[in-house]
């Protein structure tokens, strides 16, 4: 069962998305999504939809600044979404009741899921789906080099795509400026606890040559690699993403 939920961050705004609850749990899983996507896109919503009905609680939540979110977009900072992910969590414990708790993070999702899960004891397994590891390097994964010029000369860019929620939306260079101040790698060195890394072969936003290696090294023992081959960066075609679902749940279980 789907249902549309709603609680406060650190700011007292509200973030708002979907919990997918089945009729029986034992664990819950909390989604984030990449940027700058929302809960309604393919992943969030595939994932949401085939992972209740393998049994798990599955909530997915718009970060603040985000879609249906409060909060100004052009405000945005990744550590800003890391706040929100505490409160997440604490809804879903205050709201339900469960045993295990896993945190999925795709794209700069998987940059946020690295970044808090070492920080909260509650977190049992992180998987991280088409992430990055050097964020030096993978800043300009999200900007193009008209965006970067925009950003240094005029300190913000708009977005232009008029299909996207994002359309005619500033973004401050504070968001660009941020990406080279946060530690990937060294926040997933000090989470302790199993990880699992699936990335595509064909993914065309995050190159598989590097980063899905890169958070492999960072992570501890036990971990898994799971290079999904010819999946893109949104797993999109049916059968590719029924693989991610496998492992997900593969993995999860063990």
């Amino acid at each position: 069962m789907q249902k549309a939920v709603e609680f406060k961050n650190s700011d007292g705004l509200t973030l708002r998305g979907f919990v997918y609850e089945p009729k029986k749990y034992d664990t819950a899983i909390v989604f984030l999504h990449g940027f700058p996507a929302n809960c309604k896109y393919i992943v969030a919503s595939n994932m949401g939809n085939y992972l209740e009905r393998l049994g798990y609680l599955f909530l997915c939540f718009d970060f603040n600044g985000t879609d249906t979110s409060d909060g100004k977009f052009e405000d945005k900072l990744m550590s800003k979404e890391v706040k929100d992910v505490k409160y997440a969590i604490d809804f879903l414990s205050k709201n339900y009741k469960f045993n295990k708790l896993i945190i999925i993070g795709h794209s700069t999702g998987a940059i946020d899921a690295a970044l808090y899960s070492y920080k909260d004891k509650r977190v049992d397994k992180l998987i991280l789906l088409g992430g990055v590891g050097n964020l030096k390097q993978a800043v300009r994964y999200d900007f193009s080099d008209e965006d970067v010029h925009d950003f240094k000369t005029k300190d913000y860019i708009i977005y232009k795509n008029k299909n996207h929620w994002t359309y005619n939306k500033k973004l401050k260079r504070s968001f660009y400026d941020e990406f080279f101040t946060l530690d990937v790698l060294g926040s997933l060195h000090k989470f302790k606890k199993p990880v699992l890394i699936i990335h595509g072969s064909k993914d065309e936003s995050v190159p598989v040559e590097k980063d899905p290696q890169e958070l492999y090294s960072a992570a501890n023992e036990p971990k898994k690699l799971i290079i999904i081959n010819g999946a893109d960066h949104k797993f999109s075609k049916l059968r590719q993403g029924l693989k991610v679902l496998y492992y997900i749940n593969k993995f999860i279980k063990n």
